[in-house]
């Protein structure tokens, strides 16, 4: 399985782009050859801009029915590769910049409120800011208008995972980013505390080095839920899984480091024994946690994803049975059809060996290896309760390029090489596809996740089995009163 690898320096620049500071760019003609050429499949797009109109934005610009676009500057390079709906969409090179942080990140209600989720680096006014500050006005203007603009501005398939997007890219993202969204150096926010009591702070943006990535690797793993509680009947254990970015787990440069050192050792050896020495430290946290539990709940909110090799081990941990295959979709080399590649997969780490009915919670911002993770859990049949995850089934590494350049701009743009589809009956076969027919097979009631037939997370993500809205009482306290509703409903179900 290819590592989709999650880097701080990368980060900032998945999802969005646009126009500040830019100037001609082109007629629209060489980049829409590229999509139109390289693009893993454009009927799939067409077919989910058909199935969900109301997401949608963006123009048709790669349509060979509509007139080469015209862009002349870098907004309307924005709303053309919009339409697209794909999170893995990056505007690079030296004119983007490099990724900054506020050392705070933030999330999202549903109703487009926003609070302080983590505060990672307490330098300067940060020391000022408080996890579980409702943020009322961001450089003056309403906190919920600044995000519904900053997410039209914000590439993926669906709106509330744009709102979710736009809100992490506020705390972290590459300084083109931050001007596309009317940001400066520095921010000025509006916040109020849960006594009411209501500040304004100004944070200043740092460039990211080693120390901020690690502390805000932590900081995403630490949990919003105990570990233990009881509630209506119901003995719950959770687990928190925030990013996997093992480059900053101690476990994992350590066991790499020895066995890089054994006689006849390669890289990829080195690799798995540091990602198996991070799962079965995972293992046991599990097994403490489903001790005595009549529900197991793995927390992937406001997962940001990471090397996929290491959450399919997880998967394969925590799962009752094996992960399902998972294959990468490719452009064809003719007309009308796609390629299909299977994942390369790792040998097992070990497996849990105390069992409880699992539950998965996901929300918008939970997204790329998080969702995989979602996806393959949920075949082997735990449950989904939550929102639609943010729908970024792809990634860059496939395409081998930096880019391409855009005359007059200073910029390129990066497109995903390749999206990944899922197939839990084992039906799908390496090598060319009818293009036509593979997408009727995914696009099945509008996308839903299946265990009967192929399913892809592109776009519209993974459709939760129930639907959890998250509420601003919800992102103060965890999600736990909303969660111990589910859960009941779910017990009555027998479902647990």
């Amino acid at each position: 399985m290819q590592g989709k690898i999650w880097t701080i320096a990368a980060l900032g620049a998945l999802a969005v782009l646009g126009g500040a500071h830019a100037t001609m760019v082109d007629d629209g003609s060489q980049l829409r050859a590229q999509v139109t050429r390289s693009y893993p499949s454009l009927r799939y797009v067409e077919r989910y801009r058909r199935d969900f109109p109301d997401e949608v934005q963006g123009q048709d610009f790669w349509s060979a029915g509509h007139a080469a676009p015209v862009l002349p500057d870098a907004d309307a390079l924005t709303r053309a590769l919009a339409a697209l709906q794909d999170q893995h969409v990056a505007l690079v090179g030296a004119k983007a910049g490099k990724t900054e942080t506020l050392g705070v990140l933030f999330r999202t209600a549903s109703d487009g409120s926003v609070i302080v989720w983590r505060v990672f680096d307490t330098a300067a006014g940060n020391a000022q800011v408080a996890e579980g500050n409702q943020v009322l006005t961001i450089d003056g203007q309403d906190a919920r208008a600044w995000l519904q603009r900053a997410a039209t501005l914000t590439f993926g398939g669906q709106r509330r995972g744009r709102y979710a997007e736009a809100a992490t890219e506020l705390g972290l993202a590459t300084p083109v980013v931050h001007r596309v969204a009317g940001l400066g150096d520095a921010v000025a926010l509006r916040l109020q505390d849960a006594s009411k009591q209501v500040k304004t702070v100004t944070l200043h943006y740092k460039l990211v080095d080693a120390e901020l990535a690690k502390s805000m690797t932590a900081a995403i793993n630490r949990a919003d839920l105990p570990q233990h509680f009881t509630a209506a009947g119901l003995r719950i254990g959770t687990l928190r899984m925030g990013a996997f970015a093992p480059q900053y787990d101690d476990a994992f440069v350590a066991a790499a480091d020895a066995a890089s050192k054994q006689p006849g050792a390669s890289d990829d050896t080195a690799m798995l024994a540091g990602y198996c020495a991070v799962v079965r430290n995972v293992i046991r946290e599990a097994d403490t946690a489903a001790r005595d539990a009549d529900v197991l709940v793995l927390d992937l909110r406001g997962n940001l994803g990471g090397f996929d090799r290491q959450a399919w081990l997880l998967a394969d941990a925590l799962g009752t049975k094996p992960s399902l295959a998972t294959l990468d979709l490719f452009a064809g080399t003719k007309a009308g059809t796609v390629q299909l590649a299977k994942e390369h997969t790792d040998p097992s780490c070990g497996h849990v060996t105390t069992h409880a009915p699992l539950v998965v919670l996901t929300d918008a911002g939970t997204r790329s290896a998080g969702e995989f993770m979602a996806s393959w859990l949920w075949a082997s049949g735990a449950t989904v309760v939550g929102e639609r995850t943010v729908g970024a089934g792809g990634g860059f590494e496939f395409n081998g390029k930096p880019g391409t350049p855009l005359p007059g701009s200073g910029y390129a743009v990066r497109l995903s090489g390749n999206f990944s589809v899922f197939d839990p009956t084992g039906t799908l076969t390496e090598g060319d596809h009818a293009e036509g027919t593979l997408i009727d097979m995914l696009a099945q009631d509008q996308f839903a996740p299946s265990r009967t037939h192929p399913f892809a997370i592109q776009s519209v993500g993974l459709r939760p089995d129930f639907a959890l809205i998250t509420t601003l009482a919800d992102l103060r306290d965890g999600g736990q009163g909303s969660l111990v509703k589910v859960l009941v409903q779910l017990k009555a179900k027998r479902l647990l």
